[in-house]
């Protein structure tokens, strides 16, 4: 029991240092000194947490800044490549422009130098007709031969091969090879020609009217000289064989049709009647 008085005593002993009555400058200012190195702390504390949201700030301002800067970049790039298209397509337009512009120009051109071509075909021809039946009309006021000039008849082409009552040579659509039925044909005017030497011929090629006015005239010349260079290599003088091409300007069937369009597709081979 002594035991346990003693024990409590020197326990109240202990606690009485805390008592007010026992505080003393040395522990005032010890607990000063703690105080202010916990505010101390405290302020150091909430310096670095400052410290760290001001570096958070500054890496979300700078992350904000990049992914702007790479937007505007993008954009930029975007509104290049829009500004590069746009010239592209304007470049393309410009060129389709000029190229219609100088097609068209040379189409102009071209149906410019036909249309001259046939009118000096055509004054060609007439001034031939014209000196042809002066030369007829001479001969029959004279009571001449008109042979003599080259002139023919029906009758006299029947009599020397009736092959040669055959002057049309026709075609394919778009084509001016000549089809193999009519080497015999072309064969017996050939011969005629070489046994009279006198005779000149027109060889007049023509279309259809399903293509251009140039085209057509094109292709008519085409078919002629196909049957100009058949004659050639036959044997007959080039002098007494003149090309010429109406295109689809003489057809000889107005339909619209096949059989129409097969029988404008030919090469006609005119001879100086009387």
């Amino acid at each position: 029991m002594g035991k346990y008085l003693v024990i409590v005593l020197i326990v109240l002993l202990s606690g009485c240092n805390y008592l007010p009555w026992r505080d003393t400058p040395a522990k005032r200012a010890e607990r000063e000194r703690a105080e202010e190195m916990r505010r101390q702390e405290e302020a150091r504390r909430q310096q670095e947490q400052a410290r760290r949201q001001e570096e958070a700030r500054q890496r979300l301002q700078e992350e904000v800044r990049r992914q702007e800067e790479a937007r505007r970049q993008e954009v930029m790039r975007e509104e290049e490549a829009r500004r590069q298209e746009e010239a592209r397509r304007q470049e393309e337009i410009r060129q389709e422009r000029a190229r219609r512009e100088e097609l068209v120009r040379r189409q102009e051109e071209e149906r410019r130098q036909a249309e001259e071509a046939r009118r000096l075909e055509e004054e060609r021809r007439l001034e031939e007709a014209r000196r042809i039946e002066e030369r007829r009309r001479q001969l029959m006021e004279d009571d001449e031969d008109p042979s003599l000039i080259g002139m023919v008849t029906e009758e006299q082409l029947r009599k020397a091969n009736p092959l040669l009552l055959e002057r049309s040579i026709y075609y394919e659509f778009d084509r001016y090879d000549i089809k193999p039925n009519y080497a015999t044909i072309i064969a017996a005017h050939a011969k005629f020609l070489v046994q009279h030497p006198t005779v000149k011929i027109f060889l007049e090629g023509n279309a259809d009217d399903r293509g251009s006015p140039d085209y057509n005239i094109a292709l008519g010349q085409r078919r002629a000289g196909g049957v100009h260079g058949a004659l050639l290599a036959l044997g007959v003088p080039a002098k007494q064989i003149e090309s010429v091409s109406y295109g689809a300007e003489r057809p000889v069937a107005f339909g619209q049709d096949e059989g129409s369009w097969a029988k404008n597709r030919r090469t006609d081979i005119a001879y100086p009647m009387r």
